[in-house]
C-alpha cells in the first residue's frame, strides 16, 4: 500500500534530503493535507450484504471507502487464512490508527507476518518505521536492510527510498554514487523526486561528476511535472545561468508558478525580483504581499526587510542591487 504523501514527506526529510539542499530548499512547502476519513466505524450492511467474504479485494474496498472497521474485520478473517495482503492492511490500521486505536508496535508484528506471507510492500511499510523510530528505536541500518530486501522482490520505489539513506550520514550506508545509481533508476520509473535529487547530485557533484547543464536539464524536467523545490531551484538556475541559458523572465514565471503554489521560498524570491524589478516590472506593492506571505510561514530575509522598510526611491533613482536571488533565505 503506497504511503500517505504526509508520512513520504516526513520519511525523505529524516533520511537526509535536506542533505542535499541549496538555500531553496531549506523550507519546503507543506504536503497537501489528506482528505478527512468518512467514516471510522464498520458498516454491519455493507459486510453482510458480501456475497463473498474470502476476497481481500472487499476490505480494500471498505478502507477506500472510509469504513475502516469493516475493513478490519474483514480482513482479520482473511489474515488467518495466511493472507499476506490482509496482514499488510491491518499493519496499515494499526500504524495510522485508521478505526483502531494507534498501535505501532502490533503494525510492526503484522507487517512481518506479511512480509514473511510474501507481501514485500511491507517490507517498504517496515523500513519506514525503522527510519522513523515509530514502534521501535530508530535503527536507519534495519531500515536499509528491509528496503534491499524490498528492492530484491522488485518493489521499484525501494530505489528511491534506499537512494534517501545512501546520503544520509547517520543511515551507516552512506554512498553518494549508490544513491545516484538508485535515483536513476527511480527516475527512470518516473519518480519525480528521484528526478530531482539526481538533479541535486549532479549540480554538486556528489556521487557522480558535477554536471551542470544534466542538473539544469533535470531540474527542468522535475520542475515541468509539478515538483515545488524543483521549480524554486530550475528559476535559481536560470536567473544566474547556472547549467542553462540565463534568462530572468523565466526564471521570475517559474518563481511565480511555485509562489501561487504556497512555496514560502519561491515568495520570498519573487518579492525580491518584484523590489527592484529584474524579470518583470518592478512593483513594491507585489513584493511586499508576496513577502508577507513567507514572513507567515515563518520565513524571513533580511536583504527585503531592509529593502521594503526604505522610502522609495524616486523614478530616476536607480534601485539597490539585487544581491542574488539565491542569497541567504
Amino acid at each position: 500500500m503506497p504511503m500517505p504523501v504526509a508520512r513520504v514527506a516526513r520519511l525523505a526529510a529524516m533520511l537526509g534530503l535536506a542533505l542535499l539542499a541549496a538555500p531553496a530548499d531549506a523550507v519546503e512547502s507543506a504536503p497537501t493535507p489528506p482528505p478527512a476519513p468518512r467514516a471510522t466505524t464498520a458498516a454491519p450492511d455493507l459486510l453482510a450484504a458480501l456475497p463473498d467474504h474470502d476476497k481481500v479485494d472487499y476490505a480494500f474496498g471498505a478502507f477506500q471507502r472510509g469504513y475502516y472497521l469493516t475493513a478490519f474485520e474483514i480482513a482479520v478473517e482473511l489474515a488467518k487464512l495466511g493472507d499476506a495482503k490482509a496482514q499488510s492492511l491491518i499493519g496499515y490500521l494499526y500504524a495510522n490508527g485508521l478505526g483502531l486505536p494507534q498501535k505501532p508496535d502490533e503494525a510492526i508484528i503484522w507487517y512481518q507476518l506479511a512480509a514473511r506471507g510474501g507481501d514485500p510492500q511491507a517490507l517498504v511499510e517496515l523500513a519506514n518505521l525503522s527510519a522513523l523510530g515509530v514502534g521501535s528505536p530508530v535503527d536507519k541500518k534495519k531500515a536499509a536492510n528491509y528496503l534491499e530486501e524490498a528492492l530484491g522482490k522488485g518493489v521499484v520505489e525501494a530505489n528511491y527510498w534506499l537512494g534517501l539513506l545512501c546520503i544520509d550520514p547517520s543511515s551507516g550506508v552512506t554512498d553518494y554514487a549508490r544513491a545516484a545509481a538508485l535515483f536513476k533508476a527511480a527516475a527512470a520509473e518516473g519518480n519525480i523526486d528521484a528526478v530531482y535529487a539526481l538533479a541535486t547530485l549532479n549540480r554538486e557533484g556528489q556521487g557522480v561528476p558535477k554536471n551542470e547543464p544534466e542538473a539544469a536539464r533535470l531540474m527542468g524536467e522535475a520542475a515541468r511535472a509539478g515538483h515545488l523545490a524543483a521549480q524554486v531551484e530550475y528559476g535559481i538556475m536560470m536567473f544566474n545561468g547556472t547549467g542553462v541559458a540565463r534568462n530572468q523572465k523565466t526564471a521570475a514565471a517559474w518563481f511565480k508558478v511555485a509562489a501561487e503554489a504556497g512555496n514560502p521560498v519561491a515568495q520570498s524570491r519573487l518579492a525580491r525580483l518584484y523590489a527592484v524589478g529584474e524579470g518583470l516590472p518592478r512593483d513594491l506593492d507585489a513584493a511586499r504581499r508576496w513577502y508577507s506571505y513567507a514572513k507567515a510561514t515563518g520565513l524571513t530575509d533580511p536583504w527585503l526587510d531592509q529593502a521594503l522598510a526604505a522610502e522609495a526611491p524616486k523614478a530616476e533613482e536607480k534601485p539597490a542591487a539585487l544581491p542574488g536571488v539565491d542569497a541567504g533565505n
